[in-house]
């Protein structure tokens, strides 16, 4: 029986030495790389918001929040692992709801009284005019560029009767021609990387200005950044859509077993 207290009187000592003290988080810190996954699945919820789902699919969208919620709580935390199963089961469950806006978009009146073309096409040349795009005499994307484009993709491959031109420019160091093909570099790095975001490649077509549009003060390091750049110009071609039945919301559990066996 002497040995007992001994024995605790070393357990409770070891255990003591091992935990946090004040203000130590005792877990991991979040993936860079998840946690920008999440920002951009943030910038999802906030589209299909603007396209009425919390009006036409309420339950499904608060499903599809509360995964993002818990992912997102699970990364903060650092359990990397258990967010990577609840951004799965995310995925799922937004490939479904998207599926079921489409549908409903075309054949029902279920929209948000908000949801503007006009505005969703602001807000999507908004995202491709962010500044510090390029490098000098460089294609390569920058990392915030890269951030708007993946969410202005996100826009674009739902609008399928978008097409966007893209025209490249640069500043006015070097020579003409030299600036020309370099414009046209960066726009087919912009055109490449929507597409590797899921866009249609028959959506856009790719133009270069060169030099010739730019405007800079050269003692101006700031302007001469604003013109190393692509342009962004949206033409919207209506007649795309085809015509569809107008159903009613009452007709809606009628069609849902046909969104589940029919890809859409």
């Amino acid at each position: 029986m002497g040995k007992l207290p001994g024995l605790l009187l070393i357990l409770i000592t070891s255990g003591c030495t091992t935990w946090p003290t004040s203000g130590d988080n005792p877990y991991s810190p979040p993936d860079v790389d998840q946690w920008l996954e999440l920002e951009h699945h943030d910038f999802e919820l906030q589209l299909l918001a603007t396209r009425g789902a919390k009006l036409c699919l309420p339950g499904q969208y608060q499903q599809l929040e509360n995964l993002y919620l818990k992912a997102r709580q699970e990364a903060k935390a650092g359990f990397s692992d258990d967010a990577d199963i609840t951004l799965l089961e995310y995925q799922t469950q937004f490939a479904k709801i998207q599926r079921q806006m489409d549908w409903l978009e075309h054949h029902t009146q279920c929209l948000d009284t908000r949801y503007s073309e006009i505005e969703l096409r602001d807000q999507f040349l908004l995202l491709m005019q962010v500044d510090n795009q390029f490098a000098f005499n460089r294609s390569k994307l920058l990392p915030d560029y890269q951030q708007a484009l993946r969410r202005a993709a996100s826009i674009l491959k739902r609008q399928n009767h978008w097409h966007l031109q893209l025209t490249g420019h640069t500043d006015t160091i070097g020579t003409e021609q030299n600036n020309f093909e370099l414009g046209m570099r960066r726009a087919d790095t912009v055109r490449r990387f929507l597409v590797e975001q899921g866009v249609d490649t028959r959506q856009i077509s790719i133009f270069s200005a060169g030099e010739k549009e730019s405007v800079e003060d050269p003692r101006s390091r700031t302007q001469r950044l604003s013109n190393r750049k692509v342009d962004a110009q949206v033409l919207v071609d209506h007649h795309t859509r085809s015509v569809h039945r107008v159903y009613s919301l009452r007709d809606w559990q009628a069609v849902k077993e046909q969104l589940t066996r029919e890809p859409l």
